[in-house]
């Protein structure tokens, strides 16, 4: 069997950025063995990019022609800092024997754009002077606010009657370092209303808005935001002839442009108090619910438990940390499933972060996940909140498919042989024998002679055979191992069908777990796949032979408990698979 592939990649949401601009890197995992490799550390990027913090973590499964393939992916942030060009190193990360190494990726950081006291290149276009009667403005929700409070900063565009402006386009971005910044959706037709400012009456529209959130304390700055608009003015007359005025019928008229920037805009950020500070405050700022919950409280072993913690409400939802749960350990468990409901709008940021656990209990008896915390400073309230789960009581009973210790208990088969007296062979020349012919010399006579000795040996054996059986439990297992797994494979193949996808995988998972089992005398309740490598490597085995039997469990477990579509054509080639992977376990124990 080949090695698990195992691929790294390192993806830019851009190549090519202007000075103090957000660049998004994202390191993709792929490949059989993705599932066995920590995330990377973001890699330092020097004096050219800074970096601003972690987007996130995200994880696909899929199974292609009966193999597992996963995909994960981490998203970091930068600040471009210095002008030139540089090139992200290569990215490792490592499997036992199997590395993968990103290629490196090369991005450029050019100049911000036009600053709004740069003086403008001349044009021979003579371009109006719209004064107050066109200008652009950056409205923000808070002027005074704490670390990671939001803050929503509006740009508007202000245009009077005299104005004939047919379109715009964004010219320069603001600059928002120290800010983790969310944008707003528009639209591509912003919404339009009048207002009267100083008695003059106006049209707005807020071309812009997002949502900020800074990342420390101090007095930062938003920059200025540059659009270059499109006015139509009407042209100019050439002489007093009384045709020209003809041409000042507005239809007759040319386009000019113009370029207007918003003012920058300081903010105040007020470190967090250290009064009453949780020892684990992960920084989270804003106004939250958490709610937990199981899907059952009483099950049997190896029975699934779905356990999911949500966290809900206002603020940065992007950066909430997954929850420390204590699982106990008689509980299997995988990585969580998390999924995001983001709303941004006027308000902010709201929505939910959902963790969804998948536990596998091994063992009959009473467990408990403890409560979990989750700590945040309200701003309103101006002060620290502490929320905490129930603690859940789980009652773990004994599975029906759970195999027992054997014991001593086997009955003893006792083999009777029945024999017949001999009778004698009466000698007389009337005889049918002919003239000559030797009695001991023939075939009949060899093999009457040679039967019951094999016989005897072959009983002798047998008994001896059924005395081990039970007196010895493991030999006892041993040998009637691979008639056990056929049978239950059997079974599972009654359930190729797509709508007995779970029942399938759970049968092909009890013939696998306890065909080991009983190979090497251990009970396949409680029994994890990473303990069984770990025992069959002990026996120096083919490693092919090990790794193809260990990935075949956990794609079973895989599909039980967190499944896949798949197809019946597929599900055949996995029954064929595990199969084979105990005909080959077979040989080599």
């Amino acid at each position: 069997m080949a090695q698990q592939s195992l691929t790294i990649r390192a993806v830019v949401d851009r190549t090519t950025l202007a000075l103090n601009q957000r660049l998004m890197l994202t390191i993709e995992i792929s490949g059989e063995g993705a599932n066995k490799v920590d995330y990377p550390p973001p890699p330092e990027m020097g004096e050219f990019l800074k970096l601003a913090g972690s987007g996130g973590n995200s994880q696909n499964i899929q199974f292609i022609n009966g193999k597992m393939s996963i995909t994960k992916s981490q998203a970091f942030y930068y600040i471009a800092a210095k002008e030139g060009t540089y090139t992200i190193p290569e990215i490792r990360v490592s499997n036992k024997d199997n590395q993968a190494v990103s290629e490196p990726v090369t991005i450029t950081i050019v100049k911000s754009a036009v600053q709004p006291d740069e003086p403008q290149k001349q044009t021979t276009v003579d371009i109006p002077d719209t004064g107050e009667d066109l200008y652009l403005r950056a409205i923000v929700s808070k002027k005074t606010v704490y670390q990671n409070e939001p803050v929503v900063v509006s740009y508007r565009i202000y245009k009077s009657a005299r104005v004939n402006l047919t379109n715009y386009g964004v010219n320069k971005l603001p600059e928002t370092v120290g800010f983790w910044a969310e944008e707003i959706d528009v639209g591509n037709q912003p919404k339009i209303w009048e207002e009267v400012i100083n008695g003059q009456k106006f049209v707005l529209a807020d071309i812009k808005k997002t949502i900020l959130f800074p990342a420390s304390p101090g007095e930062k700055s938003v920059g200025s935001l540059g659009i270059d608009c499109n006015i139509r003015v009407p042209r100019q007359r050439r002489s007093n002839d009384i045709f020209d005025s003809f041409f000042e019928d507005p239809f007759f008229t040319r386009t000019v442009r113009k370029t207007i920037f918003s003012q920058p805009v300081k903010i105040n950020v007020l470190p967090l108090p250290t009064a009453n500070k949780p020892e684990n405050f992960s920084g989270i700022v804003g106004n939250f619910d958490l709610d937990a919950s199981i899907d059952k409280s009483q099950v049997k072993t190896n029975e699934a438990i779905t356990l999911k913690i949500k966290i809900s409400g206002t603020g940065n939802i992007k950066i909430v940390p997954q929850p420390n749960v204590l699982i106990p350990q008689d509980f299997q468990q995988y990585e969580p499933k998390i999924t995001e409901n983001i709303i941004r709008n006027e308000n902010g940021v709201s929505g939910n972060k959902t963790f969804e656990y998948i536990l596998v209990p091994r063992f009959p008896g009473e467990q408990r996940i403890k409560s979990v915390n989750f700590n945040y400073f309200d701003p309103y309230a101006k002060t620290y909140k502490t929320l905490s789960t129930p603690e859940f009581l789980i009652r773990v009973e004994k599975g029906n498919d759970e195999l027992l210790s054997m014991g001593s208990g086997l009955s003893k088969e006792e083999v009777r042989l029945v024999g017949q007296d001999i009778r004698y062979i009466k000698l007389n020349t009337n005889s049918f024998t002919r003239t000559g012919f030797k009695i001991y010399k023939s075939f009949l006579y060899v093999a009457l002679c040679i039967i019951p000795m094999l016989l005897l040996i072959v009983s002798v054996g047998y008994n001896r055979h059924l005395e081990k059986l039970s007196k010895n439990v493991a030999y006892a297992r041993s040998r009637r191992a691979n008639t056990i797994a056929m049978k239950r494979l059997s079974k599972s193949r009654g359930l190729l069908a797509e709508n007995t996808q779970k029942e399938f995988f759970a049968e092909v998972s009890r013939a696998l777990l306890g065909f080991a089992a009983d190979k090497l005398n251990l009970a396949a309740a409680g029994m994890i796949s990473t303990e069984l490598e770990e025992l069959l490597n002990q026996r120096n085995l083919d490693s092919s032979v090990v790794n193809q039997y260990i990935e075949l469990i956990q794609t079973c477990d895989f599909q039980r408990f967190a499944p896949a579509t798949v197809t019946k054509a597929e599900m055949f080639e996995f029954y064929s698979r595990a199969k084979e992977a105990i005909v080959n376990l077979e040989k080599a124990l």
